[in-house]
């Protein structure tokens, strides 16, 4: 008896679009710091985003509108931006975005927002059904990239939406941007002195193995202090759901995508290991089963959170005058991810040039990675059970000298990395199941000494827990009952301190649990109906000399039934 899983994809018209992944037997698998708000109404079946709207003056914004009300087939919008109409100094920068679908029939699409190469946004749609067109809007704040706004700068926006007469739904979008003028009681920030695109073309970057990379070659200032990378690593096709793949060489046994469990990025500076970034599973609205995200979608699903990678133990090989590349890849790559980020640099307003170099670097180019299969099948019974687990531990320290203007910087970075993945399936005659348990905590710590002494530190705690279980029951009618639950969470940590005075905190914690039943008939595709349909979601935020914020939604059968907001 043969045995497969398979994935699903819905578009709310009644009919399951089936991609079938070889294993064993039959069944319909379907797997398809943030500031976005949404007004909520209790009953209502639109998305609902559950994230706050970042902390800004109370002053009226000045506002340059970017896009307004386009609408978005396969090719990008393009605008052009200058800074005349609202001139710096700057307290806050807001980009807020509003977009919306007509009732129809559409796959959820990614979507990203670029200046002058620079991502301002990168994310996806929810999928609309034929009753509702979900609409939704959202605010981040991109203070950090302040110097990117005080040139004229091209960009575009593009959100690739195909449609044909079965995909019916438009998407429309308008971005703006909110500048918040600097007083004596909200200065403007220190922010970065450059901000650069992450990739040479200046947009999206797509890397099909492990051996693609997100790359730029660039001749920079000479006189770097700290330098970073904001980087986005989005799964797609056969890694969109890489959390359920398995190693390459157990894929004629288990079926499924190859590339094992694990997806990370390799970041390195002229090929050598600079940082490690790792990969957050984000679930679109399409994905395993859609009545999973309305109306309540999955963590960032809306507005990806990039990685930080701090390069500063590097600032003194960069400032050297000679090209460098700045590239990131994936570890474990089965095809594809989308990559775009953007490079930082803060200069030492005090020399035109700085010397240096790394004095110590541990991190290995590749992850150690220990697979444990102890998964069994049994030609007599049909079945086929057992775990699968992947583990994989990082520790690694960079430092580096800057001689410049106020002595001998030496930038530091210790990061470590735990990853755990067990999947835990079972697929029999009339029975499949598969559950997933992943967790990835992430402590970096980076510091800065001047002449020896200790100037700043700042340590970040991220966590990425993952549950995904899902039941399959397999009937001789070829309905079958695909029961799926969900949790996930994206958990945030910072303390940082200078020049050795109190330390400043902030944390944020981004977390739903949903759960649905689907009927399908196994040989045509068809939906028969969902069942028990529910979901609970809280974003809270809190931190030195900021305002609590706590907010808790839940739904029911697709209708939101509890909103509150905080602490």
């Amino acid at each position: 008896m043969s045995v497969m899983r398979a994935r699903v994809s819905l578009e709310h018209n009644g009919v399951l679009t089936v991609i079938f992944r070889a294993i064993s037997f039959a069944a319909a698998l379907a797997f398809a710091l943030p500031a976005a708000a949404q007004v909520y109404t209790i009953g209502s079946g639109n998305e609902a985003v559950i994230d706050p709207k970042p902390t800004v003056p109370a002053e009226a914004p000045c506002v340059v509108t970017l896009v307004q009300k386009a609408t978005f087939g396969a090719n990008a919008v393009n605008y052009s931006y200058s800074p005349t109409a609202c001139p710096g100094p700057w307290a806050s920068v807001v980009l807020q975005m509003n977009i919306s679908l007509n009732a129809g029939i559409q796959f959820d699409r990614s979507g990203q927002l670029f200046l002058g190469g620079v991502p301002l946004w990168f994310g996806t749609t929810a999928e609309p059904n034929p009753q509702l067109g979900p609409s939704w809007n959202f605010q981040k704040d991109v203070t950090a990239y302040s110097a990117l706004f005080t040139s004229p700068q091209s960009g575009f926006l593009q959100i690739a939406n195909y449609q044909s007469p079965v995909y019916t739904s438009t998407i429309t979008a308008t971005a703006t941007l909110l500048f918040y003028k600097a007083t004596p009681k909200f200065p403007a920030p220190v922010t970065a002195d450059m901000v650069l695109p992450l990739s040479s073309t200046g947009g999206m970057a797509y890397l099909f193995s492990p051996t693609d990379t997100i790359s730029n070659t660039l001749t920079l200032p000479t006189n770097i202090l700290h330098a970073s990378a904001d980087i986005y690593l989005q799964g797609q096709s056969g890694d969109e759901f890489w959390y359920t793949c398995v190693p390459t060489s157990l894929v004629g046994e288990l079926g499924g995508c190859g590339g094992g469990a694990l997806r990370e990025g390799e970041v390195t500076i002229d090929g050598t290991p600079a940082g490690v970034s790792p990969v957050y599973p984000w679930i679109f609205t399409g994905g395993i089963d859609p009545y999973l995200w309305a109306p309540i979608p999955g963590v960032q699903t809306l507005d990806f959170t990039p990685f930080h990678a701090d390069l500063s133990p590097f600032a003194g090989v960069l400032s050297n005058g000679a090209p460098h590349t700045i590239a990131a890849s994936v570890y474990g790559d089965n095809s594809y991810f989308a990559a775009t980020g953007a490079i930082l640099l803060f200069l030492d307003h005090g020399t035109s040039v700085v010397t240096g170099g790394i004095t110590k670097n541990t991190l290995q180019a590749a992850p150690t990675v220990n697979i444990t299969n102890n998964i069994v099948q049994n030609p007599s019974t049909g079945i086929t059970s057992g775990t699968l687990i992947t583990t994989d531990t990082r520790r690694f320290t960079i430092s580096g000298t800057v001689n410049g203007s106020a002595g001998i910087l030496v930038n530091t970075l210790n990061q470590t990395s735990n990853f755990n993945n067990t999947q835990k399936i079972y697929y029999g005659p009339e029975t499949e199941v598969e559950d997933i348990t992943q967790s990835t905590n992430v402590t970096i710590t980076s510091t800065t000494t001047t002449n020896g002494d200790p100037t700043t530190s700042s340590t970040t705690t991220l966590n990425y827990p993952l549950v995904v279980d899902i039941t399959d029951k397999i009937p001789a009618s070829g309905n079958i009952t695909q029961i799926t639950s969900i949790n996930q969470q994206y958990l945030a940590n910072l303390v940082t301190s200078s020049n050795g005075g109190p330390s400043v905190t902030s944390s944020s914690t981004n977390a739903i649990t949903t759960g649905d039943s689907l009927v399908f008939n196994e040989f045509t595709g068809e939906l028969i109906g969902n069942s028990n349909q529910s979901e609970s979601a809280k974003y809270t935020s809190s931190g030195t000399n900021q305002a609590c914020f706590s907010r808790t939604l839940d739904a029911m059968n697709s209708l939101l039934t509890f909103a509150s907001t905080g602490c």
